[in-house]
């Protein structure tokens, strides 16, 4: 067995769930002896930075959050910035101080709202993010919560129809796909509807180019904030080498926690 994460006289119980650092100690285990470059969105107390800090023995630690956070620091080697998840020059300022050659790790346990993660998830993990580099993004359950900015609680589907949006389009008329697919080009990454010309991906487009609108699906909450989010994130992926451009590798979908590695070309 590697290193333990070790979060004795910390409170990291308001910021992660314990359970949570069973996960990274998989995914951590060939990085511990590393000078590492961790980035953490959204830091609270601070407490977690810490935690890092003495796990990664060698590595820098940075934090990021809206409000001031004051860390008692004798290594110098953690790194505090006041800002917002969203907010990509302030991103790219971090990085190019921080980890001119880009992070190893990032964790998002920032805001949990799809669109602030969507942003600050593209601009760091095509940019700042070095191939091979691991990101995580927490407490993606909170889609699944009515009182949350952009949830929606769970629900199951609704019952089966002899008739359904899929079925209608499973052989759309090429003036229709041409035009959701320009409509759509201005919601995806660069590359991806490009890609994007298989009849039987349109109703996925459709979706994309509509986001208000819900159709079937196995549950309400698909369509909503960070699950939506994770569910492209899991399109890009699948998609693969079929996208150019595309350098999402793999992604591991854990209770509350995603993992998304960068591809190592």
């Amino acid at each position: 067995m590697g290193k333990r994460i070790d979060t004795t006289g910390y409170d990291t119980t308001s910021e992660k769930a314990p359970y949570y650092f069973d996960i990274y100690e998989g995914w951590f285990e060939n990085l511990v002896d590393r000078e590492i470059r961790l980035l953490e969105l959204g830091i609270n107390k601070g407490q977690s930075l810490l935690v890092w800090r003495n796990y990664f023995e060698k590595g820098a630690i940075v934090g990021l959050d809206v409000n001031p956070v004051h860390i008692d620091d004798p290594s110098g080697r953690i790194h505090v910035y006041r800002g917002y998840q969203q907010d990509t020059e302030l991103l790219s300022r971090i990085a190019h101080e921080q980890a001119p050659e880009g992070f190893d790790v990032i964790i998002d346990d920032c805001s949990h709202i799809g669109e602030l993660t969507r942003i600050s998830f593209w601009h760091l993990f095509r940019n700042h993010l070095k191939p091979g580099g691991l990101y995580v993004i927490e407490d993606v359950g909170t889609a699944f919560m009515n009182d949350f900015p952009d949830g929606k609680a769970f629900s199951a589907p609704p019952p089966p129809k002899t008739t359904s949006i899929a079925l209608k389009v499973q052989q759309p008329q090429s003036r229709l796909f041409s035009m959701l697919k320009a409509r759509t080009k201005k919601l995806l990454p660069p590359g991806v509807a490009q890609s994007l010309s298989r009849s039987s991906l349109f109703v996925r487009l459709y979706n994309f180019a509509n986001p208000n609108r819900h159709y079937k699906r196995p549950f309400a909450s698909n369509t909503y904030g960070m699950i939506g989010f994770v569910k492209q994130l899991i399109d890009f992926c699948l998609i693969g080498r079929y996208v150019k451009g595309n350098d999402i590798q793999e992604l591991h979908v854990y209770q509350n926690v995603v993992v998304v590695v960068k591809s190592g070309q």
